[in-house]
C-alpha cells in the first residue's frame, strides 16, 4: 500500500482518479464529481488529494476542500472491488494528520443521497447530519423572461474595482482574501463574473462556470446584507437567467438546507431539484 498526498496534480494522476470515479460511480449512478483544483483552497500549497494505491493501481481516493478557515469538505472513493479494507479511512487519518495545524473546527464529509454504500459508511463512522445541499436545474424551454429591476455588468480585471462594494459578502472574507478570490475567478476563461448593479449602486454578485456549450452551474449568489429583503435577489437572478439563456440550454445551482429563503426562490422561478448531498459533521 501506498499513499500519495499533493496539492497538485499530474496530468496521468488526474486520468487516473477520473477513471476511478468513473467505475465507483457506475453502479449507483451517482453524480457528485471531485474538484481538482487547490486555487479556491485558503493554504494552496497544502496537500489536498490523498491517492491510495495498491500493486500501481489506484483503488482509494480523498478531495479536500477548504476555502475558509472554520471548516474542511471531505469527498472521494473506492474501487468497488476494494471497498471494506479500511482504504478510505486510511486516507482520512492521513488527511487529519496533513490538517492537524490548521484552524478547522470542523470536517465535513460529502454523501449523495442515493450512495448506499456511502451512508452506510457515515452511518457508522460520523452519523451527524450537519445539512444537506440541493443542486436545482432549469431549463430554457421552461423559463419565461420576467420585469427585473437594474443590470447585470460583466466584470472583467479592467473594471473589477465595481465589486469593491460586494466582494467580501460574496466570498465571506476579509478584503485581501477575497479579492484574491475574484482575481482566481477572472482568470478562469470558462467563468463569467457579473455584478448587479440598482440606482447606480452595486449590490448583488455571482459567477457563472461554463461546464459545457449546453450546461452552466451558477457560483456565489450574494446580495449585499443592507439591501436585502427588497426584492433584488429575485431581480439579479432574471436578468441572469435571461443573460444565460441566450447561449445555453441548461443552469444549474447549489442551495444549502440552511437557506430556505433561496430555496424558495429557486423553486418559483422554476427550479428544481435534481440531485441532494448530505455534510455528515466530525468535530475536530
Amino acid at each position: 500500500m501506498n499513499i500519495i498526498a499533493t496539492s497538485t496534480l499530474t496530468t496521468g494522476q488526474e486520468e487516473q482518479i477520473k477513471a476511478l470515479q468513473e467505475r465507483a460511480f457506475h453502479l449507483e449512478q451517482l453524480g457528485n464529481e471531485v474538484y481538482l483544483s487547490s486555487e479556491m483552497n485558503i493554504d494552496k500549497e497544502k496537500p489536498c488529494f490523498f491517492m491510495l494505491y495498491e500493486s500501481d493501481e489506484l483503488v482509494s481516493f480523498l478531495c479536500a476542500f477548504f476555502p475558509s478557515p472554520g471548516e474542511v469538505e471531505f469527498n472521494g472513493f473506492t474501487h468497488p472491488s476494494h471497498r471494506k479494507k479500511g482504504y478510505f479511512t486510511t486516507l482520512v487519518q492521513e488527511a487529519l494528520k496533513q490538517y492537524q495545524h490548521m484552524p478547522f473546527k470542523q470536517a465535513l464529509f460529502q454523501c449523495e443521497i442515493n450512495s448506499k454504500c456511502g451512508k452506510a459508511y457515515l452511518r457508522k463512522r460520523y452519523p451527524t447530519l450537519d445539512r444537506s445541499e440541493y443542486v436545482m436545474a432549469l431549463e430554457r424551454r421552461n423559463w419565461k423572461s420576467r420585469p427585473a429591476k437594474g443590470k447585470l455588468i460583466r466584470l472583467t480585471k479592467v473594471n473589477r474595482l465595481l465589486a469593491d462594494p460586494i466582494v467580501c459578502e460574496t466570498f465571506e472574507e476579509e478584503y485581501s482574501a477575497a479579492t484574491k478570490d475574484l482575481d482566481i475567478l477572472l482568470s478562469d476563461s470558462e467563468r463569467d463574473v457579473f455584478v448587479y448593479e440598482v440606482d447606480n449602486q452595486i449590490v448583488g454578485m455571482l459567477n457563472v462556470h461554463h461546464e459545457n456549450e449546453e450546461r452552466v452551474m451558477l457560483h456565489g449568489v450574494a446580495i449585499h446584507p443592507d439591501t436585502r429583503g427588497k426584492g433584488y435577489g429575485r431581480a439579479m437572478m432574471c436578468l441572469t437567467l435571461d443573460e444565460v439563456f441566450r447561449s445555453v440550454e441548461t443552469l444549474l445551482l447549489e442551495v444549502d438546507s440552511e437557506n430556505p429563503p433561496a430555496l424558495a426562490l429557486y423553486r418559483n422561478l422554476g427550479f428544481q431539484v435534481c440531485s441532494q448531498v448530505d455534510y455528515h459533521r466530525l468535530i475536530l
